[in-house]
């Protein structure tokens, strides 16, 4: 079986061809959608969240360092409710844990029930921002970071607890979040070879199709970057840049424009864009930074160029990239502007867009390769 083919997977009302890969011929690059815009949480997902030592440690170090003796929100806590009984553990005062998902926050009251911290956690089910609390809280923690910066809206929501939930000069952690940028030769990346979405995770598709309704151009991530040292030196073109910082313990705004450019330091064929994120637990945290290390934050691939524009190394590639809130208020759509400049020719306009649930369906020359029509 060749590495790339198309198959089917289910979509609203019908099925629709899909670009899958074969994972057992090991493709340096395989294709994951990005699911924690969505209520598709499974335990998959849970465990593999868990398994991530490097996010799971970080915040291992900052919830026990600042909880004792505080009153403490965490939002999106999860089936397992990790950081509320780790902050009822490390002796807060008392914590409310808050989770959308109905399933995960019975899960959750079995949790700690069993862990013996009924009387001091309390499972609030809904959305944080539409909750209210007997009281402001002195602390909170999320792990409600996406794989770009504020894609599962973190920027709104924590944004409505600061004006509502927390006392005025409550800690937040984590600290601090980016997207990151950098220059990507996808074809490098591959080794040639088309990439494809796995069959084990057809499902995810599926289901974030079923969360929003319909089938839409639904946000990418690469596997397979983060692991690779090899893949990372012949894919990426540039070092990389911050945009959509999201300050939690300061001024945050998670709507805006953030002016960058990359300078191109490798010749490639510049396809587009892998955007990753940096999070810094604690104020005085070395980050997470997700193009480089592996995390459970894949990143996700801004796709500018069918076939990959030729680029030497001093060429520049200057953007905005603009956060705007979609419909629901809570997660945003992106928008990036640019233009690649090379020596000796004239700038070529580059454009991306991804929004939370866009009413378009292969929209986009990769949209309609990773969903052919036949």
């Amino acid at each position: 079986m060749p590495n790339s083919y198309v198959s089917e997977l289910a979509a609203p009302g019908r099925t629709i061809p899909v670009r899958a890969c074969d994972y057992e011929s090991n493709p340096p690059v395989m294709l994951f959608p990005s699911v924690g815009e969505y209520p598709v949480y499974d335990d998959f997902v849970y465990d593999m969240m868990l398994k991530d030592e490097d996010r799971v440690g970080r915040y291992a170090a900052a919830v026990p360092r600042y909880a004792p003796g505080r009153t403490v929100l965490d939002i999106g806590t999860g089936q397992d409710a990790v950081w509320a009984l780790a902050a009822a553990r490390a002796g807060a005062r008392h914590v409310w844990a808050v989770e959308v998902m109905p399933k995960s926050a019975e899960i959750a009251r079995k949790v700690i029930e069993e862990a013996g911290f009924a009387d001091r956690i309390t499972v609030i089910e809904g959305l944080s921002t539409e909750i209210e609390l007997p009281e402001r809280v002195d602390m909170c923690v999320s792990e409600i970071i996406g794989t770009l910066g504020g894609s599962e809206g973190a920027g709104s929501v924590l944004r409505d607890a600061r004006e509502r939930l927390v006392k005025p000069h409550g800690l937040f952690i984590p600290h601090r979040s980016a997207t990151t940028a950098v220059a990507l030769d996808l074809g490098s990346a591959t080794g040639g070879e088309p990439p494809g979405f796995p069959p084990a995770v057809f499902r995810f598709v599926e289901n974030v199709f079923a969360a929003v309704g319909r089938p839409f151009d639904l946000r990418v991530c690469l596997a397979g970057l983060q692991e690779s040292p090899e893949v990372r030196e012949r894919s990426y073109l540039s070092d990389a840049v911050e945009v959509e910082p999201l300050e939690f313990n300061g001024d945050l705004r998670p709507e805006g424009v953030d002016r960058a450019e990359l300078t191109f330091t490798r010749p490639g064929h510049f396809s587009g864009l892998a955007l990753g994120v940096r999070l810094w637990a604690a104020e005085d945290d070395v980050p997470i930074d997700s193009l480089h290390n592996w995390s459970t934050w894949t990143p996700v691939y801004a796709p500018l160029s069918e076939t990959g524009l030729p680029v030497q190394p001093g060429d520049r590639f200057t953007f905005e990239f603009t956060t705007t809130m979609s419909d629901d208020g809570v997660h945003p759509d992106y928008a990036l502007t640019g233009e690649l400049h090379r020596d000796g020719g004239p700038a070529v306009p580059l454009r991306w867009r991804s929004a939370h649930h866009p009413e378009g369906f292969r929209e986009t020359a990769f949209h309609r390769w990773v969903f052919p029509e036949t």
